[in-house]
């Protein structure tokens, strides 16, 4: 019974100094460029485009292989039925000159859209990162204020139900005192929830666990710098994946029109056969031939017709897709533009005077000198212009990001 208590003893004091650094998770922490690599590499978005990348360079070496011989296995009957008493026969036909090399070259201009689509996946996949990873500091930024604003309050309330106690304060103190309790501890839970989802998003897209507790160790940056929106749009118009991907699809398809104008160019072919029906007669034998179109039913005709249609709309395809890149990079250039000016507007005065304001509100609270209503407005004003900073240069980072985005480079 003594040895039982005693085991136990020692149990319940091992599990008292060991469970709260056996249980205790440590925090996955995470830079922005470790968020954007992991999601490149989970992303199932851009599994997707790798296969459809490999499903082309597959279809280019189809095009660049010959057709496959063919082998005919045969038991004839009969006697001298016009070279059709073959018992085997060998047979391999070969596209000339231009055909050939128009279809290898579409194949080849397929594959490099493909290629380049795949570029642009990876980059609508780096920009949802950016986007969640600076929606969190956000929502953490958020968190923080709302949780030292909470504290505040709850400094203030029990300090003006201490005053009301002994006389100092009115009962409207201690009131609006409770009402401002309980709206942060609102806002403080909201703001909870708000930087769980957001972490929630940032460990979705670079495929975490999650019951993993996520540390983001970038911070929040400022980088005004000075852009020209003409060499903007240029670069855009060389870098872009998608610009660049109508590019080549455009060459697939003159080289399909130009293929569909060769179908006249006739095609070699080979045939080896063996026959061992009549002795008398029979043998082995080689050929060698072309093979030529005799008359077109209109299928050539359609089939140019047809291809010069889709050339048309590659063209126009290709027209609208610059049109709307310029576009793209004209709207991000000026949305950080804008952004840029909102952030040097808190940095040139506007949050340290909401941070006088309410130093001189609490001076002037402890003096008598300002009611208790006045320091909570001046407490609000500056939580406020807080947020509002955090805010700007959350947008003024994203703002960069969808600029990058846009280009589809990074910016000089």
């Amino acid at each position: 019974m003594r040895t039982t208590r005693f085991s136990l003893l020692i149990l319940l004091a091992f599990s008292f100094f060991i469970k709260p650094y056996s249980f205790a998770q440590s925090p996955f922490k995470l830079s922005l460029k470790e968020a954007v690599t992991l999601a490149q590499k989970n992303s199932l978005i851009s599994l997707a485009a790798k296969a459809r990348t490999l499903q082309a360079e597959a279809k280019l070496r189809n095009v660049k292989s010959p057709s496959n011989p063919s082998l005919i296995l045969a038991q004839p009957a009969g006697k001298n039925t016009g070279g059709l008493d073959e018992d085997i026969l060998i047979s391999q036909t070969f596209e000339l000159g231009e055909k050939r090399r128009q279809h290898i070259t579409a194949a080849k201009r397929e594959r490099d859209s493909v290629r380049h689509l795949q570029n642009d996946t990876v980059l609508n996949v780096v920009l949802e990162m950016q986007i969640a990873y600076f929606e969190a500091l956000k929502a953490n930024a958020d968190l923080e204020l709302t949780e030292a604003a909470l504290k505040n309050i709850e400094r203030f309330s029990k300090a003006s139900e201490d005053q009301f106690k002994v006389g100092e304060v009115a009962k409207s103190n201690v009131l609006r005192s409770g009402i401002e309790l309980v709206r942060a501890r609102q806002a403080y839970h909201s703001a909870l929830v708000d930087r769980d989802d957001s972490l929630a998003v940032v460990r979705s897209l670079a495929v975490l666990p999650d019951d993993i507790l996520l540390e983001l160790t970038d911070k929040l940056e400022f980088k005004c710098k000075t852009y020209i929106l003409v060499d903007l749009q240029r670069i855009a118009e060389k870098t872009r994946p998608d610009i660049k991907a109508d590019r080549s699809v455009l060459g697939a398809k003159e080289a399909d029109l130009h293929s569909t104008k060769v179908q006249s160019i006739p095609d070699i072919f080979i045939e080896a056969r063996h026959s061992t029906l009549d002795p008398s007669i029979g043998g082995s034998s080689f050929r060698i031939g072309l093979v030529l179109p005799l008359f077109d039913w209109g299928k050539m005709r359609a089939d140019t017709s047809s291809a010069q249609a889709a050339l048309l709309e590659q063209q126009a395809v290709s027209k609208e897709s610059l049109r709307a890149a310029r576009l793209e990079v004209g709207t991000a250039y000026r949305n950080l533009m804008k952004t840029q000016e909102v952030v040097a507007g808190f940095r040139t005065g506007r949050l340290d005077r909401a941070k006088l304001l309410l130093e001189m509100a609490e001076i002037g609270y402890q003096q008598g000198a300002n009611s208790f209503l006045e320091l909570l407005d001046a407490q609000q004003i500056y939580r406020l212009e807080q947020t509002d900073y955090i805010h700007a240069l959350v947008d003024h980072n994203l703002a960069i990001a969808k600029l990058e985005r846009a280009v589809g480079s990074v910016l000089p």
